[in-house]
């Protein structure tokens, strides 16, 4: 595995965090290094490319990415992958073994879905993917509810998903600073993507 660079952005517009990836994507193409980017996003909701926007009763934002919709907010740390793929699956195995690891130190309440892709406390999500491969890297991450504002998330179906609805880690009472959450997921994905 070639280097990872950790970028931090802080609290970007939606867009504008869209656009860096793009041109981080661009130089990660060209100098065959890996980067994960780390953002929270202003209030938005977004789409992916296999939902048709006039479901949702809220205004959202088209995107590339796989999955459906979804809310990003303040207290919601993002990881954005632009890594080099030589297999999807591989890589999305290491990626949920990243945050999996984590999560498990924090509670044996979350749980991952495969079917319903997503990391999960009983019918409530906590944490969303979605990603799209171009050019042998990848793009778009995974969105932690930390302290999110789930009054706002919970006006749509988290993901489109019926009889699901969003949490945080706080709410759930998992009392972890965002900070040494952030840090603990960029040590265990630099740990699993190292092998």
């Amino acid at each position: 595995m070639s280097k990872i660079n950790v970028i931090h952005l802080g609290i970007v517009e939606y867009e504008y965090g869209y656009q860096e990836m793009k041109k981080i994507h661009s130089t990660a193409v060209q100098s065959e290094e890996n980067y994960l980017i780390l953002c929270e996003h202003y209030d938005v909701y977004t789409v992916g490319q296999n939902e048709k926007e006039e479901n949702f009763p809220v205004p959202v934002i088209k995107t590339d990415r796989g999955g459906s919709i979804t809310f990003h907010g303040l207290g919601q740390p993002i990881f954005y992958f632009v890594f080099k793929v030589e297999s999807p699956k591989v890589f999305y195995k290491k990626v949920i073994k990243s945050f999996s690891e984590v999560f498990n130190l924090l509670s044996d309440k979350i749980y991952h879905d495969f079917k319903n892709p997503g990391f999960y406390v009983e019918n409530r999500k906590i944490a969303s993917l979605g990603f799209r491969y171009s050019k042998n890297y990848s793009l778009h991450g995974v969105a932690v509810n930390h302290s999110v504002d789930l009054d706002k998330f919970n006006l749509i179906k988290p993901c489109n998903l019926d009889g699901y609805s969003a949490t945080s880690l706080i709410k759930e009472g998992i009392n972890v600073d965002k900070e040494k959450f952030k840090s603990m997921v960029v040590e265990s994905i630099l740990k699993n993507f190292s092998k």
